[in-house]
């Protein structure tokens, strides 16, 4: 699931989220000496549930960041465009400037103006804009940047950019832009992007390690080339002018919570046949089986023959299955099941699209969808 740009929520709307996403504000943390620090985030209380106005600022403990494991999932992607090659000018623990709180910061050499992208969903948190000069030491605090928290409880920042292209408030998904790199503040006016993951509560903050996607394990280090992977799959979309679908499988958008958030994690199902009753679907956001999700997969197979089908479903939650936008299953009241549902359709020989929404409100779900031509149509 994508949006067009950044979805800014109402104010009734964005504690909900919040919560959804056990996303916390709290207060500030000492900033980062070599990053850049700047005004722009949350007004206290700002994002307390149900405060209409600010109000004083709670003493919510500080969320501990999940600690990522090399070689599982890692839940973060590189914050530029799939295909693009970046050399990492700074690593981890160098002598220059990504020691101490800014131990596990990278800086990667983007070009001036190259679109620099959410590396998982959430929450814009602070925002600093407006800057333009670069130079020495003395333009720390010069630096634009945006940082957003995620739902594992850490937050990431993006630093010296030219532009910013967000707001607080801001829900955005992995992948979308949220400004353009630059070289503001502390650059030696040499443009690269400084990216973090670090602790909620401050624009910069301590940080911490992380791992992308497609490079599990891999710390990288300076002069190193790093490549960000291509999506595992693409929807098919009603307007497949630009791109041809892969046949024969599902691209599965796996969202916390309601399809209206962004998608936690997207990937290749060659079968809907899952059950979530002991642990949840996967990925870095979705492994435990306690969490409610969402999920909308989408595919192209082909009918060999002309004739009825029959289209099997067995599940515990929500679901709607749709082939060529036609409803043929309409349950989207959750049940603990499981259910079982057998329906038919007459179907001509060639590709068809079949459609399926999921969701499972306490996390303990299952879902089976199928089809077969009946052999009396043989």
């Amino acid at each position: 699931m994508s949006f067009r740009g950044p979805r800014r929520l109402p104010g009734s709307t964005l504690p909900v989220l919040l919560a959804i996403l056990a996303l916390t504000v709290v207060g500030p943390l000492p900033t980062l000496a070599a990053g850049p620090i700047g005004e722009g985030g949350p007004p206290p209380g700002a994002l307390t549930p149900d405060a209409p106005t600010p109000v004083a600022p709670t003493v919510d403990p500080i969320p501990e960041p999940r600690n990522q494991v090399p070689g599982r999932a890692t839940g973060f992607r590189l914050p530029f465009a799939s295909g693009q090659e970046i050399r990492i000018e700074q690593g981890w623990n160098t002598t220059f400037s990504h020691k101490g709180k800014a131990a596990y910061a990278y800086d990667f050499g983007l070009y001036l103006g190259t679109d620099v992208l959410a590396a998982a969903a959430g929450v814009v948190a602070f925002v600093h804009d407006g800057e333009t000069a670069c130079g020495g030491p003395e333009l720390r605090k010069k630096a634009n940047y945006v940082t957003i928290y995620h739902a594992d409880g850490s937050a990431t920042q993006y630093g010296h950019l030219a532009k910013v292209a967000v707001k607080v408030g801001d829900v955005v998904a992995a992948g979308e832009v949220i400004g353009k790199s630059g070289d503001t503040g502390y650059t030696q006016c040499l443009p690269h992007l400084h990216f973090a993951r670090q602790y909620q509560g401050g624009g910069v903050t301590k940080s911490v390690p992380v791992y992308f996607e497609g490079y599990a394990k891999q710390e990288f280090h300076s002069g190193d080339l790093v490549t960000a992977p291509a999506a595992p799959c693409v929807a098919p979309s009603d307007d497949q002018t630009a791109t041809e679908p892969e046949l024969g499988s599902f691209c599965g958008v796996y969202v916390a919570e309601s399809l209206d958030y962004p998608a936690s994690f997207v990937r290749r199902d060659s079968a809907l046949s899952f059950d979530w009753r002991t642990k949840g679907p996967g990925g870095y956001w979705l492994d435990r089986a306690t969490v409610g999700f969402s999920a909308r997969w989408s595919g192209e197979f082909a009918f060999p023959a002309a004739g009825t089908y029959t289209i099997g479903a067995t599940w515990s939650g929500a679901v709607i299955v749709s082939i060529d936008g036609v409803r043929v299953v309409d349950r989207w009241t959750a049940q603990e099941g499981p259910v079982e549902l057998v329906t038919t359709m007459s179907l001509g020989a060639g590709i068809h699209r079949i459609d399926v929404e999921y969701m499972a409100t306490n996390g303990q779900g299952m879902l089976r969808v199928g089809w077969g031509r009946l052999f009396a149509d043989e």
